[in-house]
């Protein structure tokens, strides 16, 4: 279907598709522990909204947005949710832009999140039960806050200037993880000098017995469970205390998640061994009740040496088989010619059984956008998706970085209904017209001062004013290309698009 077609469609389709149930198992036609090569093949970027069949693995990867050449839209990190509680919604990074707001299932556009400042562009928190809410710390005014995403209503759950801790500034760690999955405690950092975390239920603030020349620039960050931290390789008790400290020699990319018998999680690359020997792998699972570790895909079971650029998304945490998570490597050749260079996978956590399954390559590379050059991949809360940022080996080497969507076997096959989102007004369709460099659009009724905005296919906004119903309004020429048109005016929301010529 044509890309401008297929945007129209995904357009009309704002009532969002909401998932009834999850699909739990996600081995469903994917091959279990296969160490066959797969090397990977030459595969022609795909549109904007289109999909391609990964000729190596048989599974269907889509491009869910439009950069542009020079630009990156990306994931923003493994470790933070992309989609929210029922995947219905879902947030990525324009890189020196604005977060943007898309359809979690149809991948359409919504609009930018221009009212979100977060103190770091990493950390926006999906809350995992309300679908409506995230959080994040607000950037420069310290204090963090849940968004309401229908209304657009903002609440300061904790003004951290207003505590009576001695703090020039606070932060919430480098590689950051989500806060526990009852969405109630959250990890933060004073400056260098102390760890704290916030529990939501309780409304208390409360310090960790980390001495200050320990706590570097990362903050403590809470388990599943919420009853117990990671900071540094060590592991403390909801009491603040130190339990004890994990077989890893430093730290390196990891992700906070569970094991398939539902037990707190850390699971990190390891280059070599650790200091008790042994976990030693691109994905090392270390149990966070016991200190126990075992390789997901290590020299132990099969596979080579860990490869660079690994990074782990642990967040399944809709399906009841716990010990789900997706990884994403680099490689050191970047070819994809060996054994997980340039793969995705998925895998469970089984103490004494790991499953692998290699579900597709992500064809891309730190060469020329350095951090944002890496895939980065995150599984969705049901585990049927893994999202990855790309620039695309071959002719599109280096040109962009766009993100793009795994789609499992199991996500086509899980049950799911149509109905209008009870989070988000009835968005009206609109047709606006483009003539001689006059917008045209007609609402369905008279709407005194509406705002109109104008995305481009990436979601940059290229006009946003008032305009009077039916009244052209100037916007001089633009380049071809597809646009979105929003407008707004108190209860009234429409969305439409039109096409400048090339």
């Amino acid at each position: 279907m044509h890309t401008i077609t297929k945007l129209f469609f995904s357009l009309v389709a704002l009532c969002f598709l909401v998932l009834t149930s999850f699909a739990q198992d996600l081995s469903q036609g994917l091959l279990l522990n296969d160490l066959d090569p797969h090397p990977m093949q030459p595969v022609a970027k795909p549109g904007y909204l289109d999909t391609i069949i990964d000729p190596s693995f048989g599974t269907t990867i889509r491009r869910i947005t439009d950069a542009g050449a020079g630009n990156i839209i990306a994931p923003m990190y493994s470790t933070i949710q992309a989609w929210n509680a029922d995947e219905s919604l879902m947030i990525v990074y324009e890189v020196g832009g604005s977060h943007h707001l898309l359809d979690g299932e149809t991948y359409a556009f919504l609009r930018i999140l221009d009212d979100v400042n977060p103190a770091d562009v990493e950390q926006i928190f999906w809350d995992f039960e309300q679908p409506d809410v995230f959080y994040y710390l607000e950037r420069n005014t310290y204090r963090f806050t849940s968004y309401e995403v229908s209304t657009r209503t903002k609440t300061v759950l904790i003004d951290l200037n207003t505590l009576p801790i001695s703090c020039s500034s606070f932060a919430m760690g480098n590689d950051v993880q989500m806060m526990s999955w009852d969405s109630r405690v959250f990890g933060f950092r004073c400056e260098d000098a102390a760890a704290y975390y916030y529990d939501l239920d309780a409304g208390s603030f409360r310090g960790l017995s980390i001495s200050s020349s320990g706590v570097g620039n990362t903050a403590a960050m809470p388990a599943p469970s919420g009853e117990r931290f990671y900071h540094l390789t060590k592991v403390y008790g909801a009491d603040g205390q130190l339990d004890f400290q994990l077989n890893e020699n430093g730290v390196e990319h990891s992700c906070l998640g569970k094991l398939a018998d539902g037990t707190d999680a850390h699971f990190a690359i390891s280059f070599e061994e650790g200091p008790n020997g042994g976990c030693q792998a691109d994905v090392v699972a270390h149990d966070l009740t016991t200190g126990e570790c075992f390789p997901i895909t290590g020299q132990v079971n099969g596979y080579e040496y860990p490869k660079s650029g690994t990074h782990i998304s642990a967040l399944a945490h809709k399906n009841e088989n716990a010990g789900w998570l997706a990884a994403s490597m680099i490689g050191f050749q970047e070819d994809g010619q060996r054994l997980l260079d340039q793969e995705l996978i998925i895998a469970r956590a089984v103490k004494g059984a790991p499953e692998v399954y290699r579900i597709g390559h992500h064809r891309s590379d730190e060469n020329e956008f350095d951090y944002w050059g890496e895939p980065h991949a995150v599984i969705s809360p049901s585990g049927t998706r893994v999202l990855f940022g790309s620039d695309w080996s071959g002719s599109e080497d280096g040109q962009s970085v766009d993100c793009y969507v795994v789609e499992l076997p199991a996500f086509a096959l899980q049950d799911t209904t149509s109905s209008t989102s009870e989070l988000l007004p009835e968005v009206h369709q609109l047709s606006p017209k483009f003539i001689n460099g006059q917008l045209f659009v007609t609402l369905p009724s008279d709407l005194i001062d509406a705002q109109l905005q104008v995305f481009d296919a990436a979601g940059r906004v290229v006009l946003s004013r008032t305009f009077q119903n039916g009244v052209g309004t100037d916007i001089g020429d633009l380049p071809a290309g597809v646009y979105i048109v929003r407008v707004e005016q108190r209860a009234f929301k429409g969305v439409g698009k039109f096409v400048v010529g090339r």
